[in-house]
């Protein structure tokens, strides 16, 4: 009894320090664009002899590196928890599932998902930058004009990939437009991800180097 509490426990406290660091992590990197590029720092971030793209570009890659940190941190974490609470039946069948997943990677299917799942890292943090970025727009409310673009966007994108995977499955299969689900899939995916990337990156650049209303 004792020992089962302990697991739930245990479980439990791990469950909440993962959920805490992800939104952790997301508001950091949220927090720190918005203060340097549209706050008072952003005075003398955008007065710097760099152009808005190399300051747009060193927060992508300090974003996706804090990304980056935070998934390898979950990993340790669910080999460490494997090993304080599992069975040795069930770190021995993780085990072989990260051989599987390595072998997996090395093929023509597995890079295509890798560098998907890259694009679709910077993809949602330059989503949210271009939306912080249109936020500077509006002459009041700019966080809530964030925040709408945000939402706004993602409704919009979720509705056209629902409707192209409608078309492609009256015309075809209908994995082709269900971006990542099939290997036919992964081509589309990337270019799908990679268009959005740089309308937000070019966008949101010009917003911030001709457009910045800065509080």
């Amino acid at each position: 009894m004792i020992q089962i509490f302990a697991t739930i426990s245990v479980t439990a406290l791990w469950m909440c320090s993962v959920i805490g660091l992800i939104i952790l992590t997301w508001v950091l990197i949220v927090r720190r664009f918005y203060s340097n590029m549209t706050c008072d720092q952003g005075y003398l971030s955008l007065t710097l002899p760099v152009s808005a793209r190399s300051h747009m570009l060193s927060k992508v890659i300090s974003g996706l590196a804090f990304q980056v940190l935070t998934y390898l941190v979950l990993i340790g974490g669910i080999v460490v928890m494997l090993f304080l609470v599992g069975e040795k039946e069930e770190v021995a069948e993780f085990g072989r599932v990260l051989h599987r997943i390595a072998s997996e990677i090395l093929s023509y299917y597995g890079i295509g998902q890798c560098l998907n799942m890259v694009l679709g890292m910077l993809k949602g943090l330059l989503m949210i930058y271009f939306s912080i970025c249109v936020g500077q727009l509006f002459q009041k409310h700019k966080i809530w004009g964030a925040i709408g673009t945000y939402l706004g966007l993602r409704i919009v994108l979720e509705l056209f990939v629902w409707i192209g995977a409608i078309v492609a499955g009256i015309f075809g299969d209908i994995n082709i437009l269900l971006w990542g689900f099939s290997r036919d899939s992964v081509l589309p995916s990337g270019l799908y991800a990679l268009a959005q990337i740089l309308v937000y990156f070019f966008v949101g650049s010009w917003i911030l180097e001709k457009k910045a209303n800065l509080d």
